[in-house]
């Protein structure tokens, strides 16, 4: 049974080297086709496969993040804003937070793309 225990540790020691580790604070931008860009800020925590923090436009403007989860490289996250909600798809390339952002509210859906990097 022990020896049992030491490799269930060794293996969970080797899945959490592997895991990528999005903590901190990243900075990008919105991209709509066909419209201007705008600006994001998001600040994550991320203990095992969960991720929570705060999203918005800027550092001073912040919503919580819901249903935050990452599996791999593969983000996926929720922000409510008054009468909607921004439902973020993004994956962990290299140094940047890419994917898409699908912004639904008051009937109306927009899909941006984003590419935000860590704060250094």
């Amino acid at each position: 049974m022990r020896h049992l225990a030491i490799v269930f540790f060794f293996a969970l020691l080797i899945f959490a080297a592997d895991a990528a580790d999005v903590s901190g604070n990243w900075t990008g931008k919105f991209k709509v086709s066909g419209a201007e860009e705008d600006t994001v800020y998001l600040s994550l925590k991320q203990t095992a496969n969960e991720i929570t923090g705060t999203a918005g436009p800027s550092a001073e403007q912040q919503k919580p993040i819901q249903n935050g989860r990452i599996e791999g490289n593969h983000i996926t996250m929720e922000v409510l804003v008054p009468g909607g909600v921004f439902k973020f798809d993004i994956n962990l390339e290299g140094d940047h937070l890419k994917g898409e952002v699908v912004a639904t509210a008051q009937g109306q859906t927009v899909k941006a793309q984003m590419d935000a990097t860590r704060v250094k």
